[in-house]
């Protein structure tokens, strides 16, 4: 076990003690509770073990990092130059030195594995990578032609109806369409398909956000998440990048890639009586 010791940012000043635990260690706020019920956070000198203690700007905490299991990254498929993985959430697709760009050149022995496109960090589901720069530099005209299909399953906030077929508003100044097709619903939520050729930053929330149905879990567009209990327990964004359609290449078939609804998005689902 390694021993982690931090300060209290601005952003984290009034946060309960669990919260930020479980933020700063990218761990459940069960395993973060874990560590307190095991008297191992100290703040300010001070053994701590109330998950609701208030932290004050600048509050020193020393704890010990919960362990994590490592799993291999799961390939889903190769063609050529191409790799798609099933990324997880929580993790960052590349520019940092734990991101999975990373994992994958040290699990496949390849320095030259680059990201094609990127998910964000809480977002889980299919990714694609080039074992070759300049595999990538051919996939760049097809996402810029819109050729790549993107298709995702997201929880959102609330009831949507029927009639919410397509978004269309722009982001950034670009044009943005989302497509949205509704798999089963509720007065508290909604499990939907959404598929997308452009891929604005963060397109599929800022659109659903903008219909007042944001992804739940989303801490940066949904806002204080109120209503149904079950809300305050999503530990991420509940968007899921499910499936992968490229066109057909060079008489090659066109490649469908699909990545499994993961265990934590499965978990609300039931919770929220969705399928």
């Amino acid at each position: 076990m390694s021993r982690a010791t931090f300060q209290v940012k601005p952003s984290e000043e009034g946060l309960p003690l669990v919260d930020v635990l479980s933020e700063r260690f990218r761990c459940s706020k069960k395993q973060a509770r874990v560590l307190l019920d095991a008297r191992q956070v100290f703040v300010n000198g001070q053994r701590v073990w109330m998950a609701k203690h208030t932290l004050k700007l600048k509050d020193v905490i020393e704890a010990v990092r919960p362990e994590s299991k490592t799993h291999k990254i799961e390939i889903l498929q190769r063609s050529g130059d191409l790799i798609v993985v099933n990324k997880p959430s929580g993790m960052v697709t590349n520019g940092s030195d734990r991101s999975l760009e990373v994992r994958l050149q040290h699990e496949l022995n390849n320095p030259n594995i680059c990201a094609v496109h990127r998910l964000d960090r809480d977002t889980s589901g299919c990714v694609m990578f080039s074992a070759t720069t300049a595999g990538k530099e051919a996939m760049i005209p097809l996402f810029k032609d819109e050729k790549i299909v993107k298709i995702y399953r997201a929880i959102a906030i609330g009831r949507v109806s029927d009639s919410l077929k397509t978004i269309t508003r722009d982001i950034d100044g670009e044009s943005a369409t989302t497509l949205v097709s509704v798999l089963d619903r509720n007065r508290d939520a909604s499990y939907l398909e959404l598929r997308i050729h452009t891929g604005r930053t963060h397109q599929i929330r800022k659109h659903l956000a903008a219909m007042r149905h944001p992804v739940l879990g989303d801490k940066e567009y949904a806002g204080e998440q109120r209503g149904n209990p079950i809300f305050r327990a999503v530990p991420r964004q509940m968007l899921h990048a499910c499936r992968l359609i490229l066109p057909d290449q060079k008489n090659e078939k066109a490649l469908r890639v699909s990545a499994p609804v993961p265990e934590d998005f499965q978990a609300i689902l039931t919770a929220l009586k969705l399928k």
